[in-house]
């Protein structure tokens, strides 16, 4: 058992592995994501059969990496309101962190009204805030309409994440869990879901998702800082995120989610 991860390394020592190193300069920063969320008893199932299918990516010898995304909004909360109101076309600013390698990254996530993901970003010395000159710059380019100086830290939130990459090269996908997160003195955490993304240039049936068809679990549009923003902020509106909610209440065995509205 990993004693950072909760999840059998077993599971995934029948993967052929694949250096991070091998794969920089080829990630997919254009892209059509698809969210599966499931128990956690079912991830040995979902992996069945995929073997041949995919490479798991290694990083400094492990495959189970923690990651950090510090997030942030304007004090009106307009990235989040904009997710919640169905906007098309949106913005998400944070930090991704990566604890293994000692990287962060400043990053730019927009999603397009044809479900397109496009994410742009630069190498970032550490978590600072107020931005520095350059950030700033890279925030206006990127995000002309949005203000930099407005922009205030919001929610951290924490996980674990196994990536695996197709051996025909067309496609991704990475199993997070162990999702936490933090807003001042609160916390709260996702149970024992696994958050299984799908990662393409177009949208096509693969092994994983015929594997995902097969053990029926169903895809649902979803943001980890949204949901967690939704139970750790009591005074936003979040009315559109509760059968989200509600599902990942039925994951964990219909037992409440800690701090759930």
């Amino acid at each position: 058992m990993d004693d950072s991860s909760g999840i059998s390394n077993d599971l995934f020592d029948r993967f052929e592995r694949i250096p991070f190193h091998q794969l920089i300069g080829e990630q997919q920063m254009n892209r059509i994501d698809t969210k599966f969320p499931f128990h956690i008893s079912k991830l040995a199932d979902v992996l069945t059969g995929l073997e041949s299918e995919y490479k798991i990516v290694e990083i400094e010898e492990s495959v189970v990496s923690p990651y950090i995304s510090l997030y942030f909004d304007t004090p009106d909360d307009k990235f989040f309101n904009e997710h919640h109101n169905g906007i098309v076309n949106r913005a998400k600013v944070r930090y991704r962190s990566y604890p293994i390698t000692g990287t962060t990254f400043l990053e730019v996530k927009l999603k397009r009204n044809r479900g397109r993901t496009i994410k742009e970003r630069i190498l970032s010395e550490e978590l600072n805030f107020p931005f520095k000159k350059n950030q700033i710059e890279f925030i206006s380019r990127n995000l002309p309409n949005i203000d930099p100086s407005r922009l205030i830290p919001a929610v951290t939130v924490k996980y674990h994440r196994v990536s695996f990459i197709s051996k025909a090269g067309e496609e991704r996908f990475s199993l997070d869990f162990n999702v936490n997160a933090q807003y001042e003195n609160q916390n709260t955490h996702f149970g024992a879901v696994v958050i299984l993304e799908v990662k393409q240039d177009y949208k096509f049936r693969s092994p994983i998702i015929n594997r995902l068809r097969k053990t029926r679990i169903r895809k649902m549009s979803m943001s980890k800082y949204c949901l967690s923003s939704s139970r750790l902020k009591p005074d936003l509106k979040a009315n559109l995120f509760k059968m989200t909610l509600r599902k990942l209440r039925k994951i964990n065995n219909e037992i409440p989610l800690e701090n759930e509205n």
